[in-house]
């Protein structure tokens, strides 16, 4: 039998700090359009790892019809990209209200994440070639190369962000210091890892990327925001590259150090 959750049950479980922490899109849109949703979703028995499966056919499909030259596909395309939104967020809900902990939720969430990160920013690539009107159709394909390279940025950038924390993890499992590993510097307002978080929250694909969609659509720029986007990727490509390999060196010196005091040897 179906343990049935009320409409309130979901609205109270999102907690004020974790909500604070959000975009103003998710904030002002987003987390409301998700409650009802949650709603259907909980009662029938879904859980929080099967709705982020689903999010991530719905970006897939999404990313696929903006390929199309076809104003309805793109729209279409357009309504399901900001649905996957709503359902990154319905996973979450879920979670909360059922207070399950499910140790492999992370992993199945960060896949459905990578969706708008890869498939999406190349479907903003193919619209653009489609649609542009700022660049003459002999150099249209560059669009779509373009879109291909800011994807590439974007992912890369990730997978060496999360090698850093295996490898940073793994030293501290062995230095015996994992019960020293704090998250304050993501809370410390003054520090990069604020700071990229803030502005990849509100200038992202949960902030101001999806209702920068539908005005691509409507006035034919997706060139203007593939291009803007793209610089922005190959960007914080860069600086999470240049960062992390200087904490890495200043880390490894350090971690080395600790070993010969404790008379360690590094295997």
């Amino acid at each position: 039998q179906i343990m049935k959750y009320t409409f309130k049950d979901i609205t109270s479980s999102l907690t004020k700090k974790k909500n604070s922490r959000s975009s103003l899109w998710v904030q002002l849109w987003v987390r409301k359009a998700s409650f009802p949703v949650t709603y259907l979703f909980i009662n029938a028995g879904w859980t929080a790892n099967m709705v982020s499966v689903l999010s991530w056919v719905v970006i897939f499909f999404a990313a696929v019809l903006l390929c199309f030259n076809n104003f309805g596909c793109m729209f279409a395309g357009v309504i399901l990209t900001n649905f996957w939104l709503v359902l990154d967020c319905v996973d979450g809900n879920i979670a909360r209200v059922k207070k399950v902990k499910t140790f492999m939720g992370d992993f199945y969430d960060a896949v459905a994440g990578y969706g708008p990160f890869s498939f999406t920013t190349i479907a903003l690539g193919v619209a653009a070639y489609l649609t542009s009107f700022l660049v003459s159709e002999e150099y249209r394909v560059w669009l779509i190369l373009i879109g291909a390279v800011g994807a590439v940025a974007n992912v890369y950038m990730r997978l060496v962000h999360q090698k850093y924390l295996n490898c940073y993890f793994a030293a501290k499992k062995i230095l015996g210091e994992l019960d020293k590993i704090t998250l304050k510097d993501t809370e410390d307002k003054k520090s990069f890892a604020y700071i990229r978080e803030q502005i990849d929250k509100n200038f992202g694909v949960a902030g101001l990327f999806m209702p920068w969609l539908f005005v691509a659509l409507f006035t034919n720029t997706f060139d203007i925001m593939l291009l803007c986007y793209t610089a922005y990727y190959v960007l914080s490509f860069v600086a999470i590259c240049v960062l992390y390999c200087k904490n890495a060196s200043n880390f490894e010196i350090e971690a080395q150090a600790k070993m010969k005091a404790t008379g360690k040897e590094n295997k």
